[in-house]
């Protein structure tokens, strides 16, 4: 190897430990906070979404639980309106029955009347 090639082999060396010096400089200059302060924003973000989602969760429970509330309240409406006519409908079927034992009794008094031997 040649004084040249060796000086050539020196000036790369230290051209690639330059360059590893000023970049770990530079790194250390722009990096925005320590590893630290770095974990210690993570966790104060990670707890201000989970907070976020708790509340969410908390907003979609009680929106839920209205729409439920308001679901019962209209079965409850709806029963009372069947039981109505349900109602209405027995007093109906009770009307025809008393009227066709009316006039069964009618039928039956009148086919007795008719037989003498009755």
């Amino acid at each position: 190897m040649s004084n040249d090639d060796g000086r050539a082999l020196s000036y790369l060396i230290a051209g690639f430990g330059l360059g590893t010096l000023v970049g770990t400089v530079i790194g250390l200059l722009v990096a925005p906070k320590a590893g630290r302060e770095l974990r210690a924003d993570l966790a104060e973000y990670g707890k201000d979404y989970l907070d976020k989602a708790k509340d969410a969760g908390r907003e979609a429970y009680e929106r839920s639980r209205e729409r439920a509330r308001e679901a019962y309240e209209e079965g409850r409406r709806r029963a009372g309106e069947y039981s109505s006519r349900i109602g209405e409908r027995l007093a109906e079927v009770k009307e025809h029955i008393v009227e066709a034992a009316q006039h069964l009794g009618e039928a039956a008094g009148n086919e007795h009347e008719a037989d003498p031997e009755g």
